[in-house]
């Protein structure tokens, strides 16, 4: 008690302290976010945009500590540490995106409509934001953090009620492994649309596991509504969160399955139908232009392994298969070019080694358990649409990545403590 007590108020002292000494510092650190804000919000005071994003940290820290000291621990990490601190760094260098979602959702946006572009959305959902938590840079970031947060959240719960069926230990460091591994604390404490797309993938991810056991409405509910609100984030999670569904029960062995193939097919056609004549695809021919244009523009300003033509789907085949380990799995050490490929490197390595020892040498058992199997086709569905993209630009590969390295990391967590109940009943 007094331990975590010294941490979490420790941390706010903490925080005080550099507001008090650090305000020259603050001030060269957010010159760049600041400056990159040009679009008429600059009349706001930087420093009282960073307090009231300190103010909204502790209101969650508070609450997270009275909830749960090891998420209250978590969150000052991410929330304090990582959000309010050393993203400053970042922005210095770098500024971008998260500016313009933030000096946008700062204006008085009297008419909107959602569905123009996801970009759009992002803006008028933080712009909705601003009423709960203020106009402030700073507290949209730390809000966003905290959606990011409830996100990986989900995805742990899904990986305790995984060994917990299968009758197997909790492993109590996996928390740290999943919240703390450097491309998912970094991605999903910006503000922009990875922590929205990460929370509503959480969402999917814990209701439909439990659904596979329990196929009650609420359950239902919660893939239902995951699936219609990634697509104001990122359209084409609707059809890879229906894809690995349709997959999963694309073996048709009892009455249940047969009913959900039977219902989803014609719901993933028409969504695949709707999703391309939005992206203005009328034809196979058509959808292989927006291909290589995609790729081609991706490909400008980041380390790329070279981009291919893609005029059918042989052509896409022979691009998927090679490029499928990339997507998955680089950048790798001879792919650094910065600090943050070097990064993305060295965790890339980790996960290969892991997959490799816990999961490939064992495929056979590990996609038997129906968990991890839909698991394993959610990823599957994920690369039909970023193995596109991803080998185009190393350095963005990382980033999409987040959208399923939780899931990997679920899938190698769960692997391991199987691997480890083997050896211990064999010795």
């Amino acid at each position: 008690m007094k331990k975590n007590f010294f941490i979490v108020f420790g941390g706010l002292f903490f925080a005080l302290i550099i507001w008090v000494i650090g305000i020259y510092y603050f001030d060269i650190l957010s010159s760049t976010i600041f400056k990159d804000r040009i679009y008429g919000i600059n009349y706001f005071n930087k420093y009282y945009e960073f307090l009231l994003g300190l103010i909204i940290y502790i209101i969650i820290q508070l609450i997270l500590f009275f909830w749960n000291r090891k998420y209250a621990f978590i969150w000052f990490v991410k929330g304090f540490l990582i959000t309010l601190i050393f993203m400053m760094f970042y922005e210095y260098k770098y500024g971008g995106d998260p500016a313009y979602y933030a000096d946008e959702a700062l204006k008085n946006i009297v008419n909107f409509r959602f569905g123009e572009s996801g970009t759009y959305n992002i803006i008028i959902i933080n712009h909705f934001f601003t009423f709960l938590v203020g106009k402030s840079y700073y507290s949209l970031k730390v809000l966003n953090s905290f959606i990011g947060f409830l996100g990986i959240l989900f995805i742990y719960k899904t990986y305790e009620y995984i060994l917990n069926k299968l009758n197997l230990k909790i492993n109590r460091y996996f928390i740290y492994i999943l919240f703390f591994f450097p491309s998912i604390l970094f991605w999903s404490s910006i503000l922009g649309k990875d922590p929205l797309n990460l929370f509503f993938i959480g969402i999917f991810v814990y209701a439909f596991v439990h659904f596979i056991d329990s196929p009650k409405l609420k359950y239902l509910m919660l893939i239902v509504l995951s699936i219609w609100l990634v697509s104001y984030i990122r359209s084409w999670w609707s059809l890879i969160m229906m894809i690995s569904i349709f997959l999963y029960f694309l073996k048709i062995n009892n009455l249940k399955n047969f009913m959900f193939f039977s219902i989803l097919t014609p719901i993933v056609i028409y969504l695949m139908i709707l999703f391309l004549q939005k992206n203005g695809i009328d034809s196979i021919q058509a959808l292989f232009i927006k291909m290589n244009y995609t790729m081609k523009n991706l490909s400008y300003g980041g380390s790329s392994v070279g981009v291919a033509k893609i005029n059918n789907f042989f052509d896409y085949i022979l691009w998927f298969v090679p490029n499928l380990f990339t997507a998955l799995f680089r950048p790798m050490p001879w792919d650094i070019r910065n600090a943050f490929t070097a990064l993305a490197a060295v965790e890339n390595l980790v996960l290969l080694v892991l997959v490799y020892k816990y999961i490939i040498k064992n495929w056979k058992q590990i996609y038997s358990i129906k968990y991890i199997k839909f698991l394993i086709l959610l990823i599957f569905s994920w690369a039909l649409f970023y193995v596109i993209i991803s080998p185009t630009n190393l350095g963005m590969a990382a980033r999409f990545k987040l959208q399923v390295l939780p899931i990997m990391l679920i899938i190698i967590g769960v692997s391991y403590e199987i691997y480890r109940q083997k050896n211990s009943n064999l010795s």
